[in-house]
């Protein structure tokens, strides 16, 4: 059987129909339910994370400076990777292998057993050796030393660049360095100018050693085996150019000066003091004043032959004395500044002028040995340390030809550094006067 039409349906189709109609003649396209595009949604969630990315990155920059003082008061955690990446990015600078300053000021510090990198860092921080904590742990992990400093008493300078602070306190041999050590030059002086220098061993240290030198340093050089009791190493810091590491300990930079000593102490001249029946000691006395009195060479010999006939013959003349003006400075010298801290020991005069003559000079009586217008015989030690030349010179000193005084000479006018030699005291005061003549007082 079959159903009639319902005639809702009818009515439906025809609303449609209708409205179908209306929109072709308005010429409107059919409305369809789109969804949204993937590219659209994909650039939105970049745009938002790119926005983050910006907030973020602005916050960091304002953070920055923050975390960078927190990482420069906590050196240590540079050993961190991202922290180190943080440092490098931010500020390369704070990494620096830079000194503090070009002052070459030796500041002597004290490393205790058992110190932290950290709390070295802050010694030499707090000493005005570096310029950042920061960078000298960074050289300390560079060079793979963390935990390997040692202990000690160092002499540095804020010339230094904290990698090099490093190698020292590592007792690395370091680069090498040129020192030279005047001939006529007294202890003091040469500790002062050693203290001028780049070297890191401790000063005090060195001149402890040498003022004081222990038994197993002079029982290594055959040339000290009759070195009095209680005596320093005066006159046996040999002048010369050397090259030594930078880090070189104080003994190593003492024992390379007596090397140098060894060195130009030949058999010949061993044996020439010997024959003129010297003691080595005392022949190292003598060769100082030669030292100090002679500027020619070929004045030498003879210098050191008017001391060596005026102290083996003291039925002479001059009774057995020296007259060595040398001496009396030392002597004056000493009892003036012998207590000076070794920081000054550079800034002093060492050789000063006599202000009058040589019998009215007046020592205390711990230096009254140093007195030789007064006091026959040599001084109680050298007075400074003599050149292979002036050594050889009291090896072969011109004893023969009876000569017993000397006067600076000034040919045409002119001091050169010559002498006028006379075997009496009458020919002496010719010579004075012939020197006074052709050079006149004023």
């Amino acid at each position: 059987m079959t159903r009639p039409p319902d005639p809702r349906w009818d009515l439906e189709e025809r609303r449609n129909a209708r409205i179908r109609a209306m929109r072709n003649e308005r010429g409107e396209p059919i409305r369809r339910r789109r969804p949204m595009q993937a590219v659209v949604l994909l650039g939105w969630f970049a745009g938002v994370i790119a926005l983050l990315g910006v907030l973020i990155f602005l916050g960091f920059l304002a953070f920055a400076p923050r975390l960078m003082a927190w990482v420069e008061e906590h050196p240590g955690s540079i050993e961190h990777g991202v922290v180190r990446d943080f440092v490098e990015w931010y500020s390369p600078g704070a990494l620096a292998d830079e000194p503090l300053s070009d002052d070459g000021q030796r500041i002597t510090i004290t490393v205790q057993s058992g110190a932290s990198d950290a709390a070295i860092g802050q010694l030499l921080f707090d000493q005005g050796l570096i310029r950042s904590r920061l960078a000298f742990h960074y050289r300390v992990l560079e060079a793979e030393r963390e935990g390997t400093l040692q202990a000690g008493t160092y002499d540095l300078s804020p010339s230094l660049r904290p990698s090099e602070i490093v190698a020292a306190l590592r007792h690395q041999s370091g680069p090498e360095v040129a020192i030279t050590i005047q001939e006529g030059w007294r202890l003091e002086e040469v500790v002062g100018y050693l203290g001028s220098t780049t070297l890191t061993m401790n000063l005090a240290e060195f001149a402890a050693l040498a003022q004081d030198p222990p038994a197993d340093l002079i029982r290594t050089y055959d040339f000290l085996a009759d070195l009095p009791a209680g005596r320093t190493l005066e006159g046996y810091l040999y002048p010369d150019t050397y090259r030594l590491f930078v880090n070189a300990s104080a003994r190593e930079v003492l024992d390379r000066l007596l090397q140098g000593f060894a060195d130009n102490f030949t058999d010949r001249i061993r044996n020439g003091i010997r024959a003129q029946g010297l003691t080595i000691d005392e022949a190292v006395a003598l060769a100082s004043i030669v030292e100090r009195e002679a500027v020619l060479t070929n004045e030498r010999s003879r210098i050191a032959g008017v001391y060596l006939n005026r102290i083996n013959n003291p039925d002479y003349e001059t009774v057995g004395l020296l007259n060595a003006d040398p001496t009396l400075q030392y002597g004056v010298a000493t009892a003036e500044h012998g207590d000076a801290p070794l920081p000054e020991w550079g800034t002093i005069e060492w050789w000063p002028p006599l202000q009058v003559g040589g019998a009215q000079v007046e020592l205390p009586d711990g230096l009254a040995g140093y007195q030789t217008y007064v006091n026959k015989g040599l001084p109680p030690t050298p007075i400074a340390s003599p050149r292979r030349a002036s050594l050889a010179a009291i090896a072969r000193a011109d004893t023969d030809s009876g000569l017993y005084y000397f006067v600076a000479a000034c040919p045409g006018g002119q001091r050169d550094g010559s002498h006028y030699f006379a075997r009496t005291n009458a020919e002496h005061e010719a010579n004075i006067a012939r020197a006074n003549a052709e050079c006149p007082a004023g």
